[in-house]
C-alpha cells in the first residue's frame, strides 16, 4: 500500500510540473511584443488600385 501511495504522489508531481511548465511557456509566448502592420500602407495601396481601376474603365 505504501508503494501505491508513492506511485500516486510521483504521478501527481509529474502532472503538476507539466502543467506549470505549459503555463509558463504559453504565458511567455503571449507576452512577446510584435510590431503591428500599419493600416495606412494598405490603404495607400488600395486607393492606388482603385484609381487605376477607374482609369481603365473610362478608356
Amino acid at each position: 500500500m505504501k508503494n501505491l501511495r508513492k506511485i500516486i504522489v510521483l504521478f501527481a508531481v509529474i502532472f503538476i510540473t507539466g502543467i506549470a511548465v505549459t503555463v509558463l511557456t504559453v504565458n511567455s509566448s503571449l507576452n512577446k511584443t510584435e510590431v503591428p502592420i500599419k493600416a495606412s500602407e494598405v490603404q495607400k495601396d488600395t486607393t492606388y488600385l482603385l484609381k487605376a481601376e477607374k482609369k481603365t474603365e473610362t478608356v
